[in-house]
């Protein structure tokens, strides 16, 4: 560990998009796990079997999410698919809204949770979007995703009815905006940046998706977190428990002091930003 410590710090005297960094690159420590892969999901859901965040989120006005919530509450009905559904603690929400719920992930752990605490309308399967949909041509009213993969909407486009509803949530770009966080802890956190990439990718695939009528919104969201804690959680997630205990180690000390020096009474101020596209499926 002591090795590792030297190296991690000697990693740290670099820069990240411009911003000199305080802390050590942590990518580089043995046991990380990129966020969103296949190896870091099943790690959370052998680990906890949700994928549920560990840290508080105090949001100032409405989320971003609630505005989803919203939309679907009006549009829910039939047959629906939930793309990216993770442990299912989402999807169960709308029992009462739909004749039948497919959730759909690439989780086996996460789908596990989820077959524990589905109701009678309800099943999941397991699959990535990257290989296609296994459901049947025209079977579903409305597909969603809640923060889930891009890459199913031509296969949405072919598994929803003509005329039926596509909403999609997708964490979006700041466009130099917000990543506060990459201020606050520069080699934690991303630092803002300039361009829109995600919206790049997101159009991409639009266009090629047969999708008619695509409305798209950016939701604009602020949230603070309380304490320095709920940065090291913000941090750790997903990862080993060797990991969380070299950043506890050896970062968190900095953590405290950078978290203080920015925080107010509320604590660290972060503005979030969202893409919700509807679409109609041809």
């Amino acid at each position: 560990m002591a090795i590792l410590s030297i190296l991690f710090m000697l990693a740290g005297k670099s820069h990240v998009g411009g911003v000199a960094t305080m802390f050590p690159d942590l990518t580089k420590h043995p046991e990380y796990l990129k966020n969103q892969s296949l190896e870091w999901c099943n790690q959370l859901a052998a680990k906890t079997g949700k994928y549920e965040y560990t840290w508080r989120n105090n949001y100032e006005g409405q989320a971003a999410e609630e505005i989803l919530t919203e939309k679907l509450s009006s549009l829910l009905h039939g047959k629906v698919l939930d793309v990216g559904c993770g442990h299912g603690d989402y999807t169960v929400k709308w029992e009462t809204h739909a004749n039948e719920i497919v959730g759909y992930d690439m989780t086996q752990g996460f789908i596990a949770t989820a077959n524990r605490n589905r109701k009678l309308n309800m099943r999941y399967v397991v699959g990535r979007t990257n290989e296609g949909l296994p459901f049947p041509d025209d079977y579903f009213d409305i597909a969603y995703t809640k923060k889930g993969p891009t890459s199913w909407y031509n296969q949405g486009n072919r598994v929803v009815r003509p005329g039926g509803t596509i909403l999609l949530f997708h964490p979006g770009d700041g466009n130099g905006e917000g990543a506060e966080c990459g201020l606050y802890f520069p080699g934690l956190f991303a630092p803002p940046t300039a361009g829109t990439p995600i919206l790049e990718k997101i159009q991409e695939r639009l266009e090629t998706s047969g999708l008619t009528d695509i409305d798209m919104s950016v939701l604009k969201e602020t949230v603070w977190l309380p304490t320095a804690e709920d940065v090291f959680e913000m941090v750790c997630f997903g990862q080993s428990d060797g990991f969380r205990q070299f950043v506890r180690e050896e970062c968190y000390k900095q953590i405290v002091s950078q978290f203080e020096k920015y925080a107010s009474a509320k604590g660290i101020k972060t503005t979030g930003f969202y893409y919700l596209i509807q679409a109609k499926a041809s």
